[in-house]
């Protein structure tokens, strides 16, 4: 029951998070126009790329804190590691200055590298609290650093400070939430020996290609976009991309409360135990994401006009980026069990797999057909690494389950919920208020829909608020 008690505390959080950055986008979309929200865009991109050594180390940090020994230690050497790097990349970012400015469109390398401090300490703390396997106070820290973000980012606007004031707004954030967060960690700080240092570096040596690989999903296209189309396009894209990350909110839960728990039982060789826990993953997982995909199919345009009319032709986008979000949620459910059991150097090789495959895919087809290219790429290469992940996990702890009727129940729930909301959409009047009503409803058929066809669901929903998830 906790673990299920656990993913809502983070995904009811995540929820909050994400509706403080649409908030945030709609105000920038608004107030200041596709272009420079594409040009914070391609600097944001550009800092998520830098942070990937950073991020490697993150994941060895929780990976062997949770693991139950030596917290102490491993929290000490994970520390000096990630400050190493953060002063190296930093200096990296302003020693090049010219470049990344001229690159980015603006003047903002000093807060670049600001940003790259505040991610490394924001994310160090998160690392040590998923070590501790407490990822719901993660999920509320991501709440208050989002928050504490688009009010910042509000403020700067309404100041008059424009871009600047988007990475303004960011720094400070970080710096608020890490310093808000880092007082409820229960682990101490021990001395550290060598011994720690090299089991750190041997998993992220193999793991970093993890971090690479959400960060090429996220902003691979960003970066290749700003290579060949105008801010304003990239602006349009990050919108969408920003509506297709909600239906990823659940399935992001589920792998980060599961991933401490499953990489425990893996210490006992207990494959039973994690091939269930990825049944479970697989049927909530798909709960809210399949819907997702055909709600943006029946009414995605109107969705994205929400921001600004010129918005809507980012329909065709939104629609294959959902498509892209299923197969990459679904993949890194599996890739989750292959870190957890310790094998990262099988990771490594599918992670690497997507980032080349993206990138080439990316270059390839934004080139030839334009901007929709970039979210065409997305599809194909996280699809292939779908397949990969399932492959991997069938070898090293047996044939994960696919739980198809469960499935196909949410298939069916949606297909009904996008024939209503399709029906009555001509005769629903524009209007933003309109829109979210006609999205709601959408929401309430799917929900009474599934309900009545999913027992498994019903059971779910039963214990959610006493005690969820008897797993």
């Amino acid at each position: 029951m906790r673990l299920g008690r656990t993913a809502v505390v983070h995904f009811v959080s995540r929820v909050g998070a994400s509706l403080a950055g649409f908030v945030a986008t709609f105000v920038i979309a608004r107030e200041l126009g596709p272009e420079p929200l594409g040009v914070y865009t391609i600097g944001v991109g550009l800092l998520y790329v830098t942070s990937i050594p950073l991020n490697a180390v993150t994941t060895a940090v929780s990976k062997r804190m949770s693991e139950g020994s030596e917290q102490g230690t491993y929290l000490s050497a994970g520390a000096l590691m990630i400050g190493a790097i953060t002063v190296v990349v930093a200096a990296v970012i302003l020693g090049l200055r010219g470049v990344v400015e001229s690159y980015v469109g603006a003047d903002v390398a000093l807060l670049l590298a600001a940003l790259v401090a505040g991610q490394a300490l924001y994310a160090t703390v998160q690392a040590v609290l998923t070590g501790e396997r407490r990822v719901e106070v993660t999920g509320v820290s991501e709440v208050v650093e989002r928050v504490v973000r688009t009010a910042l980012q509000i403020g700067f606007i309404v100041a008059g400070y424009s871009v600047a004031g988007l990475f303004l707004g960011y720094v400070g954030s970080l710096f608020v939430a890490a310093a808000l967060t880092v007082v409820v960690v229960r682990t101490r700080p021990r001395r550290p020996t060598r011994a720690q240092f090299a089991s750190l570096w041997r998993f992220a040596k193999h793991s970093w290609f993890g971090p690479l690989k959400a960060r090429s999903f996220g902003w691979m296209d960003t970066i290749v976009l700003a290579l060949f189309v105008a801010p304003g396009l990239i602006g349009v894209y990050e919108v969408a991309w920003t509506l297709s990350n909600v239906v990823a909110l659940l399935g992001g839960s589920i792998r980060r409360v599961l991933f401490p728990e499953m990489s425990n039982l893996s210490t006992g060789d207990d494959f039973e135990r994690i091939r269930h826990f990825l049944d479970e993953a697989f049927v909530y997982t798909g709960v809210l994401a399949i819907p997702g995909l055909f709600g943006a199919v029946a009414i995605g345009d109107r969705v994205l006009a929400i921001y600004r009319p010129t918005f809507s032709q980012g329909a065709t986008v939104l629609g294959l980026l959902i498509v892209a979000q299923i197969a990459s949620m679904f993949g890194d459910q599996l890739l989750s069990a292959i870190d957890a059991v310790d094998r990262p150097d099988v990771t490594f090789r599918i992670n690497g797999l997507f980032v080349v495959l993206n990138l080439v895919l990316n270059v390839v087809l934004v080139w030839t057909i334009g901007w929709v290219g970039a979210a065409i790429a997305t599809v194909l290469s996280t699809t292939i690494v779908l397949i990969a992940s399932f492959v991997a996990v069938d070898r090293i702890v047996g044939r994960p389950p696919i739980p198809v009727r469960e499935l196909g129940r949410e298939v069916v729930a949606a297909l009904v919920m996008a024939a209503a909301v399709a029906a009555i959409e001509p005769s629903v009047p524009t209007g933003h208020y309109l829109t979210v009503a006609l999205v709601l409803l959408g929401a309430s058929v799917y929900g009474l829909v599934l309900l009545s066809l999913s027992a498994r669901i019903r059971q779910k929903v039963r214990y959610v608020l006493p005690d969820t998830w008897a797993a």
